[in-house]
């Protein structure tokens, strides 16, 4: 789990990292794998964030988190293939 610097005892440490398990295990799906690592730090970044205002679930809270600082990329256009001459 990406958590290096966050100062807390056992148990917040437990509860964040539960947090954490939980909130991927909801995100993970609608991830590229091969940005899964840089999205799993996001995730851990915003969890943290989130921990040190003590939400009542911290999962949800960093989930919706996570889904408001996605980036927004606009959908790929339709190609349409050319009809095949006969």
């Amino acid at each position: 789990m990406p958590f290096r610097s966050i100062v807390a005892t056992p148990e917040e440490l437990a509860r964040i990292a539960a947090a954490f398990e939980e909130a991927w295990n909801d995100i993970e799906a609608r991830i590229d794998p091969l940005s899964a690592p840089g999205q799993r730090e996001r995730l851990a970044a915003i969890v943290a964030e989130l921990w040190a205002d003590h939400p009542l679930d911290l999962a949800a809270a960093a989930v919706r988190r996570f889904n408001e600082t996605a980036a927004k990329l606009p959908k790929a256009p339709v190609i349409q293939k050319a009809p095949k001459d006969s």
